[in-house]
């Protein structure tokens, strides 16, 4: 069998497997700070303190499903 790989397939894999951990990265990333926010949650007095944290932990989930945005240089 033929098991040698050609220089550009490695460098798309390589490209691809890179791609997978800023997703995962970007990911966790806003699901700790949508749980982080939802256990403010709970501590808060004022109805307006709950509200913010409650729309920071949705923003946060939302952001956390949504395709990662790839940054400008």
């Amino acid at each position: 069998m033929h098991n040698q790989i050609t220089p550009g397939n490695t460098r798309h894999v390589a490209t691809l497997f890179h791609q997978e951990q800023n997703v995962s990265q970007h990911r966790n990333t806003h699901q700790s700070a949508a749980m982080h926010a939802a256990l403010l949650v709970r501590s808060q007095y004022s109805r307006e303190s709950k509200s913010q944290f409650r729309r920071e932990c949705l923003d946060h989930l939302k952001a956390s499903l949504a395709p990662v945005q790839k940054a400008s240089a």
